[in-house]
């Protein structure tokens, strides 16, 4: 095996084994830890090297209850009532006994990815004018630091719950006032991180096959899933219960069941 496999198969390994773990204990992460996960989201790459990724901590105890609160309050009041709705082939809507949206709020590290909206200044004039252009470019500097942050807590024995809630436009403002941001702080995602509490290996993921995911040169007319096999396909994938699934669904989503 050359080195450059070597690497490979090491990072291949990483994000195999990366998952959403939202059973965390409480116990303090290192300062150091915490200084290695910072600095590899500072090497995600941003578009023409704006590094608009602004990385906030939050240790403390009160300040991430009242995070917390801003958040389930939210949930409580607007993301159930909104979920009622659902179309019936989705199956059954998400409820709070069975579905828990910020379920470790005893995690002691938050760390917020912010984007500085007045760095967009600096991209091509082609796309300082183009509000989509611009704000897709904006994005994915963003995305790409929260990725690397979240792999980099992988890697290093931490668990990690991604909180997608703070981009609601309540949630933010409030967020925003309690930790005292200006208006041209976007806040983009909260990785909510420490170790885990849970027992064992990383639980089976239910993944579309690289077959069906893959395209070359020119589309067929029947490349992609029809309306009625993606939905079908969708509400598998969204169930979770890989152990209800063969391989062969996974390479094949026209499978019948």
């Amino acid at each position: 095996m050359t080195g450059q496999d070597s690497d490979y198969g090491e990072f291949l390994k990483l994000v195999r084994g990366r998952r959403t773990i939202r059973a965390i204990k409480p116990h303090p992460v290192p300062a150091g830890t915490v200084q290695q996960l910072l600095e590899a989201a500072r090497w995600a790459p941003t578009g023409f090297n704006l590094q608009p990724v602004e990385l906030l901590v939050v240790e403390d105890l009160e300040l991430r209850e009242a995070v917390r609160k801003i958040i389930q309050d939210w949930i409580d009041s607007d993301f159930y009532v909104l979920e009622a709705t659902r179309e019936d082939w989705q199956g059954a809507p998400w409820k709070p006994e069975t579905h828990g949206m910020l379920d470790c709020p005893m995690a002691p590290l938050f760390i917020f990815i912010l984007g500085d909206t007045r760095r967009l200044v600096g991209l091509p004039m082609n796309a300082r004018y183009s509000r989509q252009k611009a704000d897709s470019i904006f994005e994915t500097s963003l995305a790409n630091a929260f990725m690397y942050l979240w792999l980099a807590a992988h890697s290093l024995g931490l668990a990690a719950q991604p909180v997608s809630a703070v981009k609601n436009e309540r949630v933010q403002g409030l967020v925003k006032h309690l930790l005292n941001l200006p208006d041209f702080i976007y806040v983009y995602e909260l990785l909510v991180t420490g170790y885990s509490a849970m027992e064992g290996g990383p639980s089976a993921k239910l993944l579309r096959h690289l077959d069906e995911m893959v395209h070359y040169g020119r589309a067929a007319d029947d490349e992609f899933l029809t309306e009625t096999e993606l939905r079908k396909q969708i509400r598998k994938l969204r169930s979770g219960n890989v152990a209800r699934h063969t391989e062969a669904d996974r390479i094949n989503p026209k499978r019948s069941d």
